[in-house]
């Protein structure tokens, strides 16, 4: 297992992507970074390529993206606009690949939300004509498109770990997997059953403890024993990112990590 985390959990202002806490990330134990899209979407040429220097001088990977599409780009009903649309998602892909990363979180809550006026049925139909085309241009770009559950306090569609996997198994292509994210999982009360039995459809990890969507403490990390169990016992073995709230940049969290790790086995 490859084990990173989303700096989307820890960033000072509306122009930091999260380089300024590498080192401490790298003392815990973390192997990359998951950097958000909408930040590198936010800054023009010249900013973005001093962003690329600063991440390749800062020697850590940037292995996946999360935050993908602004809540101002919809992608289902009256308010979608294709071309808004695909400029986006171009530009958004070829900005990901530019800075390293393999793989690229749909969640997306406010983009992908369906107005009230549509049925659940055809809103998810529209859903997922956008991911088709999402995941065409993310191939010619050799990047993993993974599809996220949000519980459904976030989004009303797509909202469990047993849909995406569905879904990804309907469009059965080799750059389309589901995440597993473990908070949305336990919001939504699933099964960790479904953890082994959809492992081939898993393409990325998140994970945060469900209370407060923190950063677990020793005591609370030896409460997730079966989860963490759950996924040992599966094939997945990649990319792992922690998308947690830390309380404070504590040495302590190096124990959590080594735990982790070694409760994963992996």
């Amino acid at each position: 297992m490859i084990y990173g985390i989303c700096t989307s959990m820890k960033l000072s202002s509306p122009e930091d992507i999260g380089l300024d806490n590498v080192k401490y990330y790298k003392e815990i134990g973390l192997d990359y970074l998951e950097l958000p899209v909408d930040r590198l979407m936010r800054c023009d040429d010249y900013s973005f390529e001093k962003l690329k220097k600063d991440l390749s001088e800062s020697n850590i990977r940037c292995l996946a993206c999360n935050n993908f599409i602004d809540g101002s780009v919809k992608l289902a009903g009256n308010e979608y606009d294709k071309n808004v649309f695909e400029n986006y998602i171009n530009k958004a892909l070829e900005r990901i690949s530019s800075v390293g990363a393999k793989k690229v979180v749909f969640g997306s809550s406010r983009a992908r939300n369906t107005p009230s006026y549509l049925s659940a049925e055809e809103g998810r139909k529209q859903v997922i004509e956008r991911i088709i085309y999402m995941a065409g241009v993310s191939e010619k770009l050799g990047l993993e498109l993974e599809i996220e559950h949000l519980n459904r306090m976030e989004s009303n569609v797509l909202n469990t770990f047993e849909e995406t996997t569905a879904i990804a198994k309907q469009l059965n292509r080799p750059n389309v997997k589901s995440i597993f994210d473990s908070y949305h999982f336990e919001v939504s009360g699933e099964n960790p059953e479904l953890i082994k039995q959809n492992e081939k459809w898993i393409g990325h990890m998140h994970f945060a403890c469900t209370l407060g969507r923190m950063m677990p403490d020793l005591n609370e990390a030896k409460k997730l024993i079966p989860l963490f169990k759950a996924i040992g016992e599966s094939s997945y073995n990649d990319t792992f990112s922690l998308e947690a709230n830390f309380p404070s940049l504590d040495p302590i969290y190096k124990e959590v990590m080594d735990y982790i790790k070694s409760s994963i086995g992996k």
